[in-house]
């Protein structure tokens, strides 16, 4: 018994130690199918997520676009309109001054309480931004190529400067009411101005040549800051032609 338990095989010994082995090698190959199971998986979740997002971004600048287009139209129809106002108007004023500048004797009172009521009457351009500030502020506007977005920010710059010129023109007009206050009835004008028939006194109380001058003057401002406020309508409208455009042929 003891003799045969001497002469054991020494291979079976070294397979006990070869066995282990190889077991252990199979496990690392395990490990590593089970990471780069786990990375794939990651990064196809990462490439979905990226896909998910790109795709709710399109689905985003297309509702958008078609909100900033129907703002923008609305401007280009209130700039066409705010356009042929202050033509029309400038044509009354150039006019009144013409009549202003002739004999009292040839004075038409009825047209000259007409074109004080045109004098005061504003039509001041009133912008639809509603979709631009709210991509403003939300950073939506990463959503548009740069070339876009910079004459979003262009036509933006220019709405300031048109606002603001037609506050100016607004300022002329309520400058003028003390001075018009002493020489004409305002509920004549009134009545004008809502398209009423006259049935209040027509007075005219311009006492001397300086008075004169002096409302001269303050309507020839008044023409000044519309013809200003004009150019900056068509400067808006302009802008809005060429942002309409960009914008439909996305």
């Amino acid at each position: 018994m003891g003799k045969s338990s001497k002469n054991q095989d020494p291979t079976s010994k070294r397979s006990q130690f070869i066995q282990p082995l190889s077991l252990g090698k199979r496990n690392w190959e395990s490990y590593i199918k089970e990471f780069l199971m786990l990375f794939l998986a990651i990064v196809l979740g990462f490439f979905v997520e990226n896909l998910r997002e790109s795709y709710v971004e399109q689905q985003s600048a297309k509702v958008l676009t078609q909100s900033m287009l129907e703002d923008l139209k609305q401007d280009r129809k209130a700039l066409k309109e705010a356009i042929s106002f202050a033509e029309e108007k400038d044509l009354v004023i150039e006019n009144f001054l013409q009549m202003l500048h002739t004999p009292k004797e040839s004075w038409d009172t009825v047209a000259i309480y007409k074109s004080m009521t045109t004098v005061f009457t504003t039509f001041p351009f009133s912008p639809t931004d509603g979709t631009y500030s709210q991509m403003k502020s939300s950073g939506t506007l990463r959503y548009f190529n740069q070339t876009l977005v910079n004459q979003m920010n262009a036509y933006d710059n220019q709405l300031k400067k048109t606002v603001f010129r037609d506050e100016i023109v607004e300022k002329a007009e309520w400058e003028l009411v003390p001075l018009a206050g002493t020489l004409i009835n305002f509920e004549v004008t009134g009545e004008l101005r809502f398209n009423k028939p006259i049935t209040k006194e027509m007075y005219l109380k311009i006492p001397d040549k300086n008075t004169l001058d002096i409302l001269i003057n303050n309507v020839a401002v008044v023409r000044t800051m519309m013809g200003r406020s004009l150019q900056e309508y068509k400067s808006q409208l302009a802008l809005a032609e060429d942002l309409i455009t960009k914008l439909e042929s996305r």
